[in-house]
């Protein structure tokens, strides 16, 4: 009996910490997706008149199919859940930022031509809007990324010169 009660315990304690470290992975994922679901709808809603105005039509309603919404969902998700793959060291450890930021691109632009793709199958109206959203959305992550990245590489030169000169003035 003792024996089983110490093999339970053991097997409580470690699904309790995989379940910590799922949830360290999965948290900040679920948040980024719905920040860019969130996205989505606003730059949608938001340019859905400007857009209308541009194109000619008077009648942009602000109902959002729900292609879209399921769209913008799977998009999402699939979007946050690229970027925590490839821009924590969980699963890759040694690559460096820039191959990851054009894996990253490269994938971001798949997802996006099985958006296009989606709207051959199921013609939708403002279909064109929607793809516009998509693309600014994805381009601004890209943006992001490479911004990003080129801060990471300043700011890291920054501290090795203060490094060197320390280690000059005090390491004799």
């Amino acid at each position: 009996m003792k024996r089983f009660k110490e093999f339970h315990d053991n097997a409580h304690r470690n699904a309790g910490i995989k379940i910590k470290k799922l949830a360290d992975f999965v948290m900040p994922l679920k948040m980024f997706a719905s920040a860019i679901f969130a996205g989505f709808m606003i730059l949608y809603m938001v340019s859905g008149v400007v857009y209308a105005y541009a194109a000619g039509e008077t009648d942009f309603t602000y109902a959002v199919p729900f292609v879209f919404v399921l769209q913008g969902l799977l998009l999402a998700a699939m979007i946050s859940l690229l970027w925590g793959i490839l821009f924590s060291d969980v699963f890759i450890r040694k690559w460096r930022v820039f191959p990851r930021l054009v894996v990253f691109a490269v994938s971001l632009m798949v997802l996006l031509a099985v958006c296009v793709l989606t709207f051959i199958a199921i013609p939708v109206e403002w279909a064109n809007l929607w793809l516009i959203t998509n693309g600014c959305i994805g381009f601004g992550l890209i943006v992001f990324a490479a911004v990003n990245e080129i801060r990471l590489k300043a700011t890291g030169r920054r501290y090795t010169e203060i490094l060197n000169k320390y280690k000059s003035e005090h390491l004799r």
